[in-house]
């Protein structure tokens, strides 16, 4: 039995969400009803401010970054609430935890943090024919997770 299931969601560069995030998120949402009635959602986005090139006083370049990072918090935040509302609406209850870094790391150093039993990630790629069905983000977290991991790819509709 899981007691501790996180689901890692890559919301950053989607208006919509992904089919892979999508059918990740069903199958993690199944697997805590059945077990702990809670859930982990990890989101993981890059951040990387570009300062003006016009010779900005530093003060005002750390300005215009604190700015851009508190809008880019505030955009992924409201990306992870309307992701889990689905969840919240079936009664889970659903911690949601945003990290800005590399996805690999930082879903890896999550799960052995949370002491993670299993983790639920969706795996796509358009990359090398072995990547082409697990992506080289899930392939990675797959290979060195101190957790079960469950790789969720969508049903294809003929």
């Amino acid at each position: 039995m899981y007691n501790t299931i996180l689901l890692a969601a890559a919301l950053q560069d989607w208006e919509r969400y992904s089919t892979h995030a999508l059918a990740a998120r069903e199958i993690a949402g199944a697997l805590a009803k059945s077990t702990t009635q809670h859930l982990h959602v990890l989101s993981v986005y890059e951040y990387n401010f570009k300062a003006p090139a016009s010779g900005l006083p530093s003060e005002m370049v750390a300005q215009l970054r604190e700015e851009d990072l508190r809008r880019t918090n505030s955009l992924m935040e409201r990306k992870i609430d309307d992701y889990v509302a689905p969840l919240k609406e079936t009664g889970l209850k659903v911690t949601t935890l945003l990290r800005a870094g590399n996805a690999r790391g930082v879903i890896l150093q999550t799960a052995t943090e949370l002491k993670a039993d299993v983790l639920v990630i969706g795996s796509h790629s358009k990359r090398s024919f072995f990547e082409l069905t697990l992506g080289g983000t899930a392939k990675h977290i797959s290979q060195h997770a101190s957790c079960q991991v469950v790789l969720v790819s969508p049903e294809k509709h003929s």
